[in-house]
Formats: structure tokens, sequence, C-alpha cells
């Protein structure tokens, strides 16, 4: 029996390499080729195979681990398709001298005078934003010598957001005038308090704290903005500004105009963009808090991102014109990539990755709520720009110690995550993404010749220190960067079909003949050998037997 069954799989395999679509394999069994012949073909065949086959699975090993790549659009997108960038300005010069003397306060304290508890508690607040020149004789935070900033004991809540507020330089002496579009806006229409790691600053067309923060975090815009009922219709301030359905991932919903928000611009150029002219008196300069570099920081950034003026910013200093000439960077992400891991796309859509105080989600966000979660944990309380719940506690000046170390900190503890595979922040970028490039030209502004060269003397103009800004794109269209997929269900069944064609002359039905030779035909065979063995009978032969008679049969004489 089992002779019977080699036999059988030897004649099946012969009669499989004799009919093969795959090159060589014919020869291996022709009767008219000689043996080393055949051993040849054997060994082409084999390694033909083997390679084949490692094509393949090298193929498809690159499609599992990368499968998308990065390309250029193969059309540019006009500037009014994307938002017009977020622009986050914070003067150096923090405070107004009627309001609170720091240098005479801080040099008093610093001769061991006694101060009154409200110049203790300024002093303390204003630790938080000012430069390492603000410390006390022993120690960098303050902490280690009698009367000094520290001194005090420290409150519950040092109420930071609301002092900085109440001691800033008032808007209307702040911002001269503002255009948008080159057309003149009321400044309080575009530009928008808000807090932020370096203090006070003011933000054009960002989302509002409403939109860019969850439910829980309303408190906030009372404390930025206490007085935003005394610019008459509240719909005119730009921190009552909602969007009209923008969203970075979405972009702007169909039928909106030009008049959307956050704002967008019909062209580049110096026509299209923003312009602000502000304004700090000599008399409120000081070299305590501000330290040496004075003037304002500027950064720009995508409307529904935090700015972090700590990190990333520019300076301009006083009495300069600075442009600002912004070329887009924008990359996007096909949507069919969703059905792929974030991991293997390297970004996040925005239903798969929600922040715990952000409504939007971004790399930038994401970090910066990790930092949060991280001070948090470490200190026990969060500073004065970080997002937090009403009850969460705001660090006092004798933690600042804590917070500052706990950036260091987490920064190691990331890389040595990233060293052993893991994230611990898990920020990915989001998949569709706006960054923007600039390029600076900037002059003096000669104030005085200009102010010698009036017919009319302009006296409240004298000891003034203007800033003059403007912000424009730099072309009317940008090429875009996209994320596409690598290759589909398609691109894989070529890519396999070539390589089989290729190195061995196989398709698709090559493999169908394949599973026939291994399954079908034997099973056919076997059920032809049952059905022959049940419809053969036995052959008997057959006796024809005359009957017997008793009659005498006449037989006719034959006739030639």
């Amino acid at each position: 029996m089992k002779a019977s069954r080699s036999a059988i799989v030897k004649n099946l395999a012969r009669e499989y390499f004799a009919s093969s679509s795959c090159h060589g394999m014919s020869y291996i069994v022709h009767p008219k080729v000689s043996v080393a012949e055949r051993i040849c073909w054997s060994v082409i065949v084999v390694l033909s195979l083997s390679v084949c086959i490692s094509a393949i699975v090298i193929g498809h090993q690159k499609w599992i681990e990368k499968p998308m790549i990065v390309s250029f659009s193969a059309k540019p997108i006009p500037v009014w398709k994307m938002p017009f960038p977020a622009i986050t300005v914070c003067p150096q010069t923090r405070i107004a001298v009627e309001k609170f003397n720091i240098t005479k306060v801080y040099l008093r304290a610093r001769a061991n005078k006694t101060l009154s508890p409200d110049e203790w508690h300024k002093l303390r607040v204003l630790t938080h934003v000012c430069s390492s020149v603000m410390r006390s004789k022993r120690d960098f935070y303050g902490t280690g010598e009698k009367n000094s900033v520290s001194d005090t004991p420290a409150a519950d809540n040092e109420q930071v957001v609301e002092q900085l507020v109440n001691m800033s330089i008032p808007y209307d002496e702040l911002f001269v005038s503002c255009m948008w579009s080159f057309n003149f806006r009321p400044c309080e229409a575009l530009w928008a308090r808000k807090v932020t790691e370096n203090g006070i600053c003011y933000s054009f067309n960002m989302l509002s704290t409403a939109e860019l923060y969850t439910e829980d975090q309303e408190f906030r815009e009372r404390e930025v903005n206490p007085d935003d009922r005394k610019h008459g219709f509240r719909s005119l301030h730009a921190a009552k500004i909602r969007s009209t359905g923008w969203t970075m991932e979405n972009g702007y919903t169909f039928g909106e105009d030009l008049l959307a928000y956050p704002r967008r611009t019909a062209s580049g150029g110096f026509k299209g963009g923003a312009i602000v002219l502000m304004k700090a008196h000599q008399k409120n300069r000081e070299y305590i808090c501000s330290g040496a570099l004075q003037g304002y920081k500027v950064t720009i950034h995508p409307p529904d991102e935090f700015p972090r003026l700590s990190e990333y910013h520019i300076r301009v200093p006083p009495m300069q014109a600075v442009s600002i000439i912004v070329k887009p960077r924008l990359l996007t992400t096909q949507k069919n990539l969703h059905r792929y891991p974030p991991t293997k796309r390297q970004c996040f859509f925005s239903d798969e990755r929600k922040l715990r105080f952000f409504r939007v989600y971004n790399e930038q966000n994401c970090e910066f709520e990790c930092l949060t979660n991280y001070t948090l944990a470490t200190c026990g309380c969060v500073t004065f720009a970080m997002p937090r719940e009403n009850t969460t506690r705001v660090c006092g000046v004798h933690e600042k110690r804590c917070y500052k170390s706990a950036v260091t900190r987490l920064m190691e503890l990331d890389e040595v995550a990233v060293y052993r595979g893991q994230e611990l922040c898990d920020c990915l970028p989001a998949c569709t993404t706006i960054k923007y490039d600039v390029e600076l030209s900037n002059d003096w502004l000669n104030l005085d010749a200009m102010l010698a060269s009036m017919i009319k003397h302009e006296r409240g103009m004298e000891g003034m220190e203007p800033m003059l800004l403007y912000v424009y794109f730099k072309d009317n269209k940008f090429l875009y960067i996209e994320r596409v997929e690598y290759m589909n269900f398609n691109g894989e069944l070529a890519n396999f079909g070539g390589i089989l064609a290729l190195l061995s002359g196989m398709s698709l039905t090559s493999l169908a003949e394949i599973l026939y030779y291994i399954f079908v035909r034997p099973l056919g065979l076997w059920v032809k050998a049952q059905y022959a063995k049940s419809t053969i009978k036995p052959l008997v032969p057959q006796v024809q037997l005359r009957p017997r008679t008793d009659s005498v049969d006449f037989v006719r004489p034959w006739i030639p």
C-alpha cells in the first residue's frame, strides 16, 4: 500500500513538473534530458523561487512597517484656503511705573528696609515672570535670607494673574493703531489679552479661551479680561470673537467668505497682512524685572495652538519697524490612512486623541498639558500660566525652584523613555499641521527727527518708544506636503505578481495550479478509484443450453 501511495505521489509530481507554468520545471522530468542537466535545472529553479519568495516577503514587510510616504502636492494651495497665522506679542516692559515702581521697591528690599504688605505681595508676584536679575543675595529664588522676597508667608493663592493684569500698562496706552488687510480697525477688536509663561501678552487671530480650553477653564478668561465689558459691544472685543466652524483638520466650512474667523487674507504681500503700532514710555523702562534685553517678544503660531514664548520667540527691540514675512508649511494626511494605527503613520487624527484641558489636539498643546500634569504630580501645584481646575493650587514664589526644575526633569525622563522604546507624553503631531517659516526685515525708527520736522510740536510723543510690526504672507500660493499611502492593495498585488512573473514566470493562476495538484487532483483520483471499484463485476462464462426435444428436424440439403 505504501509503495502504491509513493508511486501516486511520484506520478503527480512528475505530472505537475511536466505541465507547470514555472519556467524550468519541465526540464527536470523531460525524458530526453540527462541527469546532469536535470540537476542544473533543479538548482536554477530552487534559487529562482528562493529569491522570489524573499523579495515578496521583504516588500510586504516594508508595506506593513511604513504604510505611507510624504510627498509634495501636485497643485499649490492659495492663501485664502488657510488661516492667517496667530501673532502673540509680549512687551518686556510689564509694569506701569505709576502702579508699582519695582526698581525702588526691590532696592529697598535688598537694603533690608521695611516694605508694606502690598509691596511684598506684588514683589512676590513679579518674581514669577521677572528675569534672573531679580533675586536675593544668597539664593537664586529668594529662599535663603531674612527680609528677602520669600520671607513673608506664602498665601494659598497669590492671585498672580489678577495682580499682573492690574500692574500692566493699560491697553489704551500700549496700542496706538492697528490695521488688517490694509484697513484700520479698533485694536481691541483685533488684539486680545492673553496670559502666557512670559506674563501678560496680546494675541491676534487666536482662538478664544472658550474654544481653546475645556469648559472648566472659563474662570481663566475672567481673570485675564475682567474689564471686557468696558469696550462697548462685547462681540467687538477680540477675546469674545468665536470661530465660524474652522478646524485645522477640515479647514473652513463650505460657503464661508473672507470675513470668517480665524481671519484669512485674499492675497499675500504687504496689503494683505496685519500691521500694529505699539508704544512704551521711557519712564516705564526698568532693568530689574525685564533684564538687559528691552523691547518685545513676538511669536508666530497656528490659531489653535497655545503660544509658549519661553521656548520660541522673535526679539524686537524698541524704536524699530520690523517686517515678518511668513511662508507656511502645511502638512496634510489622506483620510484613508485612518485605518492604520497612529504609531505607524506617526500622527493623530482629531478623533483619536483627547486632552484634559484643551479642546484642540496638537503637539504643542499636548506637550504643555503633559508638563502641567508632571508639575502637579511633582510639586503639588501648577504655574499661573498652566491650565488647571479652579480648585488646583497655583505655585507660590517659594516653589519656583520646584516647577522650574520640573521642566528639566521631564525632558530627561522623556529622553530615557525614548531610548527604551517608550513614550512618556505620547505627543505625536496632529495629522494636519501648519508651521510658519519667517523672514525678518527691520529698520530703526528715528522718532526725534520726525518730531523735529513737524510743524505742530507733538508733546505727547516725547519720551515714547514705538514698535511698528508688519506680518504678511510671502506669496499668493504655496506648495504643501501630504502623507499618502505608500502602497494600497492593488499596488501590493501588482508587486507580488511582478516579482513572480520576473523571477519564475508564474502568476496567481500558477498558485491555483499548485493547490490543484496538492488537493484537487489527488482527491479526484481517489474518487475515481472508489467509483471504479463499485461498478466493476466479476466475469462468469455463460453456457447456453439447447432445449431437449424428441422431434427430428429435417435439414434441407445445401445446393451450391
